[in-house]
């Protein structure tokens, strides 16, 4: 077996752990993997992360169930709204410029990250305003990002649950994440089964099996030990956590922008 891309063992582990740990979703740090370091094109690339995702999240899944760290009430408020949304974000994006979107998804974070480390001091306060009404809006914008781009949906997500005044322990709102941020992927990733894309597939499928022999194992190692450590953070430290993570999300952005802006010009 070829060890062209041995590097994605080590890499799944991080991008995992880092994914299962927070609920942000891997697709930010595997979409510069698979198109600046591996160099695939983008829609092999594009394809490789949503079911790179897949392998990593259903890990995830696996380890919250046993550890009973899933808050199923996010299921049910967010779900109904999510799938729907990726399903027609992951079937437009064939025909849709996303590169600005992907610009602007990446300042975007970044403020919110930011955002988020100045106002963990006035964490009830936060979590009394973003209480009101249902996640509807936040649900379906975080479900057509994820079909149109791979990424954006826990993002967006994860703050919201973290401020819900019903949550007991954070690791249940990242358990919740986890579970729906995999089943709206797998919407996403049956609806970018397009023509291009299966041409892709099965044009250069040799030595994506090449790729996903290192990067598979590597990310269902990362699913069971995030889950594992974000049992022992407090919502403080969880906010913290995601705080830093957006910012890095927001950076990783600008860099994927700039990469697909280069290449358009």
């Amino acid at each position: 077996m070829s060890i062209e891309y041995w590097f994605l063992l080590p890499v799944g582990v991080s991008i995992a752990f880092l994914a299962m740990s927070s609920g942000i979703s891997a697709g930010t740090f595997w979409v510069p993997v698979y198109l600046l370091w591996a160099q695939f094109d983008a829609p092999v690339a594009f394809w490789m992360t949503l079911a790179t995702m897949l392998c990593g999240y259903g890990s995830g899944i696996v380890r919250n169930l046993r550890q009973g760290t899933i808050h199923r009430g996010f299921l049910v408020q967010y779900l109904p709204f999510t799938v729907p949304a990726a399903v027609v974000g992951g079937y437009l994006s064939p025909a849709l410029n996303v590169c600005w979107v992907i610009l602007l998804f990446g300042v975007f974070v970044g403020g919110y990250g930011t955002q988020m480390l100045v106002q963990r001091r006035r964490r009830p306060a936060m979590r009394r305003t973003l209480r009101r009404g249902l996640p509807w809006g936040i649900a379906v914008s975080g479900g057509a990002l994820l079909g149109l781009i791979t990424v954006g949906f826990g993002e967006l997500m994860l703050p919201r649950m973290l401020a819900d005044r019903k949550l007991g322990r954070p690791a249940d709102a990242v358990g919740a994440a986890v579970l729906i941020i995999f089943v709206t992927s797998l919407a996403a990733t049956i609806a970018r089964l397009n023509g291009p894309f299966m041409a892709a597939l099965v044009e250069q499928h040799p030595m994506l099996l090449r790729a996903m022999a290192f990067a598979a194992p590597g990310v269902i190692l990362g699913g069971q030990l995030g889950p594992m450590i974000v049992r022992q953070f407090n919502v403080r430290t969880l906010q913290l956590y995601v705080a830093v993570l957006l910012l890095l999300v927001g950076a990783l952005m600008l860099v994927r922008f700039l990469a697909m802006a280069e290449f358009m010009w």
